[in-house]
């Protein structure tokens, strides 16, 4: 772990930033103190109020409540994420980043639903089991990788997307059961009583003593296996009783408070800039930094921000996705190559897949025209019946469809342009650039046209794919950092919007179900722009033919056989964005079509650039198509959006895709 990160100073100043940071909150607490009408010789009997005088119950059983939780929360929290940092050899190894908050909250999810006995206690052990159940898996799928510290987060970031999508389409198919789930999950530390504090202080001190006396193993494991196993040291139960103090203490806050991420991750790393390089040490000042950290986010919203009530859950959140980026870019890069997951053909005959993907999406529209659920059951239209829904049902389709191939084609385009084949708008960010570029433009623009929408999510699409590509050229294109930071840009756009939703705005409605991924707004001239721009795109496509046959090749490739790299990525880079953006206004920044299709074009035998694009496209578009027939009867009479359930399609893929590297 030492060397894991580089940089930073030699002398250990984290116990100072620590006490700034602290020092700071307890100021801003001290402020708002002043702001009860508690009169400074009265301070001392706000821990024995008078309950006939509101401030002084106010300062005993809110404020105070709320200052202690925010402190032992961040220790917590900073301790956790030290313990899994050290135990993984992975700096950037924090509770979010593996996972084990969206595990915890769809843990709550399912026993609100289907095992209600499990709340008996509170929201604490389904969560723990949620979360022991996603770490576990995590792992699963980053053993093939020998645990690559980067090829671990990027599991569990993924993970934690698909699992949060199917936590939303639980709460959209079962909105009265889990509307609770709602307000628990963003991550507040407002409190009414000492119940939360009296019940985290002593797993805290639990934890952290148990910490400390495995101090001297973990140190020993974190440097070398072979050398713990020589001084008579098990490095896998020592780690699964490492994991099970670290989990425990994060499980225990998102139980009590919600989500708050990332406030962990940010004491560690800082922790480590500040010169502490000896577990013993980091065990001591993240913690502390982590509780600076949270208790200062948390009075600063209580102090300058009176309006409205902003969890500390959804701050956190946005600053966290700046933090994973700069550590991200301090981290070394894997050995690991840009080797191409070995998917054998099924088929050796071009024109025969094509073909075959074709009539599948003509299958598959028909399907998604004809059949759905009425009041009374399942229906089949036919006749008269199915030329009168066609104006409902057609344009939806014809708008899922482009936009899915639209996704595929861009999918295409990334893998040969970065030589990653685990590249696609969603994971690199680039869909959820458009969403970041839309948020102020729906709260200060006038409503505008579906193709004004557009032309603008492409310019934010084509934005943040420069900025992806530059941070990807210093690393010369590793795959694994170019996915985290497509993965740091997707949890800010998140955040962003949940911070937005607690203002109330109608406006933020829109939003919610667009980022989502639903097509239940679409037009039929919406429709019509989509499959015009489709069309044009296709068009444009063998004249890049060459290029995309050459660019993946390298860059010596390309200066033997004359080729103008920077016009070549240029041009590609614009059509990228060209198709994410448009494909992004009609179903939002998730779906994952873009990573599926051009993997499975590659598996049905179409290996060259123009065959691959046209198969990905009729693919992706079978998906969408698929994902949004699938939404619109799965939950009826609610309607779950196409972006989730071609997201969990596609996290099942991803994972597939990491077997078999």
């Amino acid at each position: 772990m030492s060397d894991a990160i580089t940089g930073g100073p030699a002398r250990n100043r984290g116990l100072l930033l620590a006490t700034l940071l602290i020092t700071a909150g307890c100021a801003l607490f001290i402020f708002s103190l002043r702001s009860t009408n508690l009169s400074t010789p009265g301070w001392a009997t706000a821990l024995d109020p008078d309950l006939t005088n509101i401030d002084q119950v106010a300062v005993y059983f809110s404020l105070l409540p709320r200052f202690v939780v925010a402190i032992l929360s961040g220790l917590m929290l900073g301790l956790s994420s030290t313990i899994l940092q050290q135990v993984m050899r992975n700096p950037l190894a924090e509770p979010g980043t593996l996972g084990i908050f969206s595990g915890a909250r769809v843990g709550v999810a399912i026993a609100m639903l289907w095992f209600p006995p499990l709340l008996v206690f509170g929201f604490a052990l389904p969560a723990l089991l949620g979360a022991s159940l996603t770490i576990a898996l995590v792992l699963a799928l980053s053993a093939r990788g020998n645990f690559s510290p980067l090829y671990l987060v990027l599991n569990g970031l993924v993970l934690s997307l698909c699992l949060d999508a199917l936590t939303a389409m639980l709460i959209l198919a079962n909105f009265e059961d889990l509307g609770e789930l709602l307000t628990w999950q963003v991550g507040s530390l407002t409190q009414d009583n000492w119940r939360v504090a009296l019940l985290l202080l002593p797993s805290l001190a639990a934890a952290w003593i148990s910490a400390f006396w495995l101090c001297r193993p973990l140190t020993l494991i974190g440097l070398e296996e072979v050398s713990a196993r020589g001084l008579g040291i098990s490095p896998a139960r020592l780690r699964a009783l490492a994991l099970s103090i670290a989990i425990v203490p994060a499980v225990l806050v998102v139980a009590q408070l919600g989500v708050i991420g990332f406030v962990g991750l940010a004491g560690a790393g800082l922790s480590q800039a500040s010169g502490a390089r000896r577990f013993k040490d980091r065990l001591l000042t993240a913690p502390l930094i982590s509780a600076g950290l949270l208790l200062v986010t948390d009075q600063a919203l209580q102090t300058f921000i009176t309006v409205i009530e902003i969890p500390a859950g959804a701050v956190t959140a946005i600053l966290g996705a700046p933090m994973l980026i700069w550590l991200l870019s301090r981290v070394k890069n894997s050995p690991a190559g840009h080797r191409q997951p070995h998917l054998p053909a099924l088929c050796r005959s071009p024109r025969t897949s094509l073909l075959a993907v074709a009539s599948a999406l003509v299958l598959t529209a028909l399907i998604a025209t004809s059949v759905g659920r009425l009041p009374d059951g399942w229906h089949i239209a036919t006749g008269t019946d199915w030329v009168n829904l066609l104006q409902w049902r057609l344009p939806r389709t014809v708008a899922a469809a482009s936009a899915g191939a639209m996704l595929a084609m861009a999918g295409c385009l990334m893998q040969r342009m970065t030589g990653n084949a685990l590249a696609s708008p969603e994971l690199l960010g680039v869909s959820s650039g458009a969403a970041l570029l839309m948020i102020p433009v729906v709260f200060f623009l006038p409503p505008l046209g579906r193709t004004q929408t557009m032309l603008l999510a492409t310019l934010g699409c084509l934005l943040f794919l420069a900025f992806t590509m530059r941070i990807a050229r210093r690393s010369a294109f590793a795959p694994e950092k170019l996915l985290l930071n497509g993965v740091a840009v997707t949890a800010l756009a998140g955040s962003v919007i949940s911070v937005s939703v607690l203002f109330g705005d109608i406006r933020v409605t829109r939003m919610l179900g667009w980022m989502s991924g639903s097509t239940y707004s679409v037009r039929a001239e919406d429709a019509v722009v989509a499959i015009v721009l489709l069309l044009i795109f296709l068009i444009l496509l063998p004249l890049v033919r060459r290029w995309l046959t050459i660019v993946p090749l390298g860059l010596s490739a390309a200066i033997s056989v004359g080729l103008p790299l920077a016009n070549a990525r240029l041009t590609m880079l614009l059509m990228t964005a060209g198709l994410t953006g448009t494909a992004t206004m009609i179903v939002g920044p998730l779906s994952f079509a873009g990573l599926i299709a051009p993997h499975l074009a590659r598996m049905i035998g179409l290996r060259k650039p123009v065959t691959q694009l046209a198969g990905a496209a009729f693919i992706g578009a079978t998906i969408l198509v698929l994902s949004d027939w699938v939404g619109r009867t799965i939950a009826f009479p609610w309607e779950v959006p196409a972006g989730l359930v071609s997201m969990i399609i596609g996290a099942g893929f991803y994972g597939l895709l990491l077997v078999r590297r």
